[in-house]
């Protein structure tokens, strides 16, 4: 098993996405990086860490349709963060996200 840094090697982004604050679906959000180095160090540090009292989920984003074929994320550069406290916004992302580099 590679580690997400090795198997990602050419990721760059990660997206924050538009959180509509009266959102009563699950809430995440998409982050986007200039760096792929900054993506993959986002992600080993901050999946299940806690944000606001809540454990969120961090992982690369990804477009399959089919979850048993193993997808190739070496050039992916946006990142997903699931499991977000209602009332973390668009600013608390770009606040808990930004030390590890250039938010596009």
């Amino acid at each position: 098993m590679h580690s997400p840094c090795e198997e990602n090697a050419n990721a760059r982004t990660l997206y924050v996405g538009n959180l509509d604050p009266s959102s009563t679906g699950d809430p995440y959000a998409f982050i986007e990086f200039t760096e792929h180095q900054a993506a993959a160090h986002a992600l080993l540090a901050m999946n299940k860490r806690l944000v606001m009292g809540k454990e969120i989920k961090v992982n690369w984003a990804t477009t399959s349709t089919n979850t048993n074929m193993k997808v190739d994320t070496s050039k992916h550069h946006h990142i997903f963060v699931g499991d977000i406290a209602p009332e973390i916004d668009q600013n608390a992302l770009h606040e808990a996200f930004s030390p590890f580099g250039e938010i596009s």
